[in-house]
């Protein structure tokens, strides 16, 4: 009997068997290298950031070494400054405002990205980025005149009277403190949480819903276990980045306001003296 050989061709070379200089003529190694320059110029600018802080506060290292990060005595006239008011400020107020923010936007960024109609969307994500570019120092100006007397007037004695054997919710109202500080923070980063986290939503494909809906699920079915986890990850760097970028403008104008502070104090003392 007659025995038939066959014969595979052989494989096409891979394309990264390509040698560098015909990637470098056809541009690929060019395009690879220029964007490794871009990717590794955010890294160099981080490094050079934190050797820039870690030169610049020698004396205050020196001086009061991590002292500063732990005791709370700021005084200008016997140089005695610490920072753990601050520290802890910061972090009560971000975390009361990502309490009552991150639920609210979240929430209106679903409806508005998977339940709501299309025109009401459009037309209430208009009026979220206005919103949204109004600036900081605005809604400060309405936390000081609105929402201050709303608390002092109305919602911390009624905080006082029903929760009032926590320690949080004792002593005098006076409208300001770390819960006003946290709702006026919330009030600021609630139109940005909504804006991103809608176009984080309805950057899913849409056969990730079609696939649920599919299988049997219903419409909220689909968006809670399907569409929700897949943005997760955009979503919560949403409300981290947001919180904290609109810290950053406070604490600028803290610091300001400590450093004329402190040259209006040494001026003095210059006077007495």
């Amino acid at each position: 009997m007659a025995t038939t050989t066959t014969t595979v061709p052989s494989a096409s070379p891979v394309a990264g068997s390509r040698s560098f200089l015909s990637r470098l003529r056809e541009g690929d190694e060019i395009a690879r290298m220029i964007t490794f320059l871009f990717a590794a110029s955010v890294v160099l600018v981080t490094l050079l950031l934190v050797f820039e802080l870690w030169q610049g506060s020698v004396l205050a290292r020196h001086k009061f070494g991590f002292s500063f990060f732990r005791t709370s005595v700021w005084d200008p006239i016997f140089d005695q400054f610490g920072a753990l008011p601050f520290i802890y400020g910061t972090l009560v107020t971000a975390g009361v405002s990502l309490v009552i923010a991150v639920p609210l936007g979240i929430g209106a960024a679903i409806f508005l990205a998977e339940l709501a109609p299309a025109r009401l969307s459009d037309a209430l994500e208009f009026f979220i980025d206005l919103l949204a570019a109004v600036p900081s120092v605005i809604y400060g100006l309405l936390g000081v005149f609105i929402v201050v007397p709303l608390m002092r007037d109305y919602l911390q004695p009624a905080l006082k009277n029903t929760l009032g054997f926590l320690p949080l919710f004792q002593g005098p109202a006076y409208g300001i403190g770390f819960l006003t500080a946290g709702i006026v923070l919330a009030i600021m980063v609630i139109p940005y949480i909504i804006s991103v986290s809608r176009e984080v939503l309805l950057s899913v494909p849409r056969d990730q819903r079609e696939a649920a809906l599919s299988l049997g699920s219903t419409r909220w079915e689909a968006t809670w276990k399907v569409v929700v986890p897949f943005a997760r990850g955009g979503i919560m760097g949403t409300t981290t980045f947001q919180v904290d970028s609109q810290r950053v403008e406070p604490r600028e104008r803290a610091a300001s306001r400590w450093s004329r502070g402190t040259e209006r104090s040494t001026s003095r003392e210059t006077e007495i003296m």
